[in-house]
């Protein structure tokens, strides 16, 4: 059988002496493994398509061990992304998530393949802080998830006046003094801003954006956190946090 799908490689290993296999992440199939043949000859026209990153429209055929990519095009190859090492490593970062995580339906697939792509060209294409695009698509991950962060309010209470906020890691929540119990972190209040910021301003606007000092690291470092609470998944953000 023959198909064609849209999708972006999240990874590829070595297999055999000229062939790749590749890890796709599409709408239609979620994740799944292809081989790439002969792609690594010096003369092989789907070289693009074994590097992570590669956003393009393949042509699978089955074989009897698995799918074989027959035609590969790019659409997006963020290349940009090998020159600069701080986008490197935060966009492995957004790879390495989706990497962990499995999406029941293909409305779930297609939103995450686009929050994906949206934070990858905005670190690729934009002049902002990458930490910033990977900050936000932990927090977008979460509301597309329906576990969304409410800055402005107490998740438990409801109060919107609190000198003190916390993460309560069991329920992925924001609460108040009042509310909080053994399963909460205190954000500082730069962190704090930092994610209300980041909540309420679109990836557009990143250009313009300039967070308190090392608050995007602090913030990220919570986020994961509560990332791995929420989906029991751990992932290290190589180059980032580890």
């Amino acid at each position: 059988m023959t198909e064609k799908i849209k999708a972006i490689v999240l990874k590829s290993t070595d297999k055999k002496e000229k062939d790749k296999n590749i890890l796709l992440f599409s709408i239609e199939e979620g994740k799944f493994w292809a081989t790439l043949k002969g792609v690594k000859s010096p003369n092989a026209k789907m070289k693009q398509a074994q590097i992570p990153f590669t956003f393009g429209e393949f042509i699978l055929e089955d074989g009897k061990a698995g799918k074989i990519v027959t035609s590969f095009e790019a659409i997006e190859s963020f290349r940009e992304f090998s020159e600069n090492v701080d986008k490197y490593f935060a966009g492995m970062g957004i790879l390495e998530v989706l990497n962990v995580l499995d999406f029941s339906s293909a409305s779930e697939r297609a939103k995450m393949l686009v929050l994906c792509l949206r934070a990858l060209k905005t670190m690729c294409f934009k002049k902002a802080n990458p930490i910033y695009s990977l900050d936000k698509f932990f927090i977008e991950l979460f509301a597309e998830t329906g576990s969304a962060l409410s800055t402005e309010k107490c998740s438990v209470c409801g109060s919107k006046s609190f000198d003190k906020i916390y993460i309560n890691y069991l329920t992925g929540e924001l609460v108040c003094t009042a509310c909080k119990d053994f399963n909460c972190e205190e954000l500082s209040k730069t962190t704090f801003g930092a994610l209300r910021l980041l909540n309420s301003i679109d990836f557009d606007r990143f250009e313009s954006l300039k967070l308190a000092a090392d608050s995007e690291i602090a913030l990220l470092r919570i986020l994961v956190k509560n990332f791995e609470a929420r989906f029991d998944a751990k992932i290290k953000l190589i180059g980032i946090l580890s």
